[in-house]
């Protein structure tokens, strides 16, 4: 079936205005949740048009990079990821996201913001080199699985230049 998704670009710039992390890729949720009947009820979140990323940082040898994003109403969606040595990666995702969008959880029994964190169980990728993913990954962690495809992402880009490797 189809189902409506946007894609997310971020790309974050220091303070020389320089680019120091790019991403591109596309992402959904399936959650499952308690409705006030008693049942379990899964439904689809997807990203809004209105995606914005504050509190976005691009990190340092010392400091991990963080992708914040936010969207529709009152979800949120957030990754670190740490430099080590000649490579860069893995850190957590974390996932907000509101009940009270009667919208995406119509008759939901618990009310407002849920938030669960999951380890990115990713392999570090070299330093100056594009991690990409074509294909559909999925993470699981309590009742949620996000789902990610058409992945492209370099963090602590060097020179301000993304990548070609």
């Amino acid at each position: 079936g189809f189902f409506q998704s946007y894609a997310v670009e971020v790309e974050l710039k220091d303070a020389s205005n320089a680019t120091c992390l790019y991403g591109f890729w596309m992402m959904k949720f399936l959650i499952t949740y308690e409705s006030n009947s008693g049942d379990y009820k899964t439904t689809t979140l997807n990203l809004s048009s209105n995606v914005t990323h504050n509190g976005s940082v691009c990190g340092n040898d010392t400091e991990a990079a963080l992708v914040a994003l936010q969207f529709g109403e009152g979800h949120a969606w957030s990754i670190t990821m740490k430099k080590l040595n000649e490579t860069y990666g893995g850190g957590f995702i974390t996932l907000t996201y509101n009940t009270n969008d009667t919208a995406v959880f119509p008759d939901a029994k618990r009310k407002g913001p849920v938030t669960v964190l999951v380890k990115d169980p990713l392999h570090p990728v070299q330093l100056n080199t594009v991690f990409v993913c074509h294909n559909s990954y999925f993470i699981e962690a309590e009742n949620i699985t996000q789902i990610f495809w058409n992945v492209t992402v370099e963090a602590f880009v060097q020179n301000g230049t993304v990548s070609k490797k």
